[in-house]
């Protein structure tokens, strides 16, 4: 049984941004939708998309440190996995996921202004749409490599040798 520590903690810590970002979109589709729930559907977004992009950015890390652990980062740049692994299914995954919490994070900030205004927050529910169409293709991608990857990389990719 391996030690807790070898276990990675990115497959945990996912679940929490995808959740919040398509709750936020939800909360901010009820805002536009229902004037009169505005202001709790704003407060309730702004509070779903900052707890959405900090689990983000902790997947984000998360990720990278899998990455590093199963030496997927070479021939890439930074955090972003190299275009080899898992058939360039790991870099298009990070790639999508620091575009995901980009995206959040915009969403977030178009949310905070428009607290302070009147009208409905159009803009922040774009945005946040944008961000669950991001992490979705994100999440999609990731779920590949574990649960069906490549031929090639199943041999390399999360399955155990027999000796």
């Amino acid at each position: 049984m391996p030690l807790p520590a070898a276990l990675p903690l990115h497959p945990v810590v996912i679940h929490f941004p995808i959740a919040g970002a398509f709750f936020a979109a939800a909360a901010l589709a009820l805002a536009v939708a229902r004037p009169s729930a505005r202001s709790s559907s704003v407060d309730a977004a702004a509070l779903l998309l900052a707890a959405t992009v900090a689990g983000g950015i902790a997947a984000l890390v998360t990720g990278w440190l899998w990455a590093d652990q199963l030496a997927y980062l070479g021939g890439g740049w930074g955090p972003v996995p190299g275009p080899k692994a898992v058939e360039g299914l790991a870099q298009r995954h990070a790639l999508l996921a620091f575009a995901f919490v980009a995206a959040a994070s915009a969403a977030l900030g178009l949310v905070v202004r428009a607290r302070k205004r009147e009208g409905p927050p159009v803009a922040a529910l774009l945005a946040g749409l944008l961000a669950c169409c991001l992490v979705a293709a994100a999440s999609h991608l990731g779920g590949t490599m574990v649960h069906a990857p490549p031929a090639d990389a199943a041999a390399r990719f999360l399955i155990p040798s027999s000796s």
